[in-house]
């Protein structure tokens, strides 16, 4: 059975995954297996509630549908059937259980994953935090292209161990990116794995570009567009209060806190990380011709503050 790592969770799979690399057993911070598998799925569970984003949610499974009918079933935090709807899907069903599929398996095992894109400093880890649509793609591809290691593009799982309360792992080692942002971070079709299940992005492999080690969160910065397209980006430092209020809607998944009954465990542990990790709003204007000025003015921030 083949073994991988991703979330410094073990996979235990059914199915070969060719978008992970072999196993690093060091990247494994917890052993409890998760179990994938492929098989047929029913449409609908027996369900207590629906999420704002249509998951089914049961007495501890989730069932999660796609318009192309791939469906996902998480169970018990420690087994992942997916169903691709047929053999086309595979690829794309492979992605959407690696993704969604584990985000809300790490809900049930009481993590808390963050929707961010993340960097490895000197210092540690710096999650760059915000909404689809936020650009966090783009600017981890950005990144990549500066010569910084990436730890995701899309979702942070954040571990606590006896060293460290706060320590980041490596996710997908994948960049999602529309067609315009590949090419702005020199992404061709010999990167690209397979279009996404979602947004219309595509899905590039990029494992050189990652992170082979777990890190410290060592600072959280926050995105928003601005609302006039040729503004000068800025980069401001925000309060512990502010921080946490920004962090509960940027968790990944974020409508599965209430109805799992995470939001007392959130609050403790969003405001230890606030406390430990200095925080910043990045504001930038939403216009690909101030790409390279925005990146200019957020590389020399990061180095600055965190090391080079």
């Amino acid at each position: 059975m083949p073994q991988y790592c991703v979330h410094g969770l073990l996979l235990n799979s059914g199915f070969d995954i060719p978008e992970l690399p072999p196993l690093r057993k060091h990247q494994v911070l917890d052993d409890t297996p998760v179990e994938l598998v492929m098989t047929s799925l029913p449409a609908t569970i027996k369900h207590h509630s629906v999420s704002s984003d249509g998951y089914l949610l049961g007495d501890n499974e989730i069932l999660i549908s796609q318009e192309n009918d791939i469906r996902c079933h998480i169970a018990a935090g420690n087994r992942i059937s997916i169903d691709p709807g047929s053999s086309q899907n595979e690829p794309a069903a492979r992605l959407f259980a690696l993704s969604a599929g584990l985000g809300c398996l790490l809900h049930q095992r009481n993590y808390i994953p963050l929707h961010c894109a993340a960097i490895d400093a000197p210092q540690g880890c710096i999650a760059f935090c915000g909404n689809a649509g936020d650009g966090k793609s783009t600017l981890a591809a950005s990144f990549a292209k500066s010569g910084f290691k990436l730890f995701t593009d899309d979702r942070l799982t954040i571990h606590t161990t006896s060293g460290d309360p706060y320590l980041a792992v490596p996710s997908l080692p994948t960049l999602h990116l529309f067609e315009d942002s590949g090419e702005l971070a020199g992404l061709g079709q010999d990167h690209l794995a397979v279009d996404s299940y979602r947004f219309g992005k595509h899905v590039h492999l990029v494992d050189d570009a990652y992170c082979q080690h777990p890190s410290p969160v060592a600072g959280l910065y926050f995105t928003d567009w601005h609302d006039d397209p040729d503004a000068e980006p800025t980069i401001t430092k925000m309060n512990q209060i502010a921080a946490m209020m920004r962090l509960r809607r940027d968790v990944s998944l974020t409508h599965l806190i209430e109805p799992l009954g995470q939001e007392q465990r959130f609050m403790t542990w969003a405001a230890g990380l606030c406390a430990r990790a200095p925080s910043f709003h990045l504001v930038r204007p939403r216009n690909r011709q101030h790409h390279a000025r925005c990146m200019a003015l957020i590389n020399s921030h990061v180095r600055d503050t965190f090391g080079t």
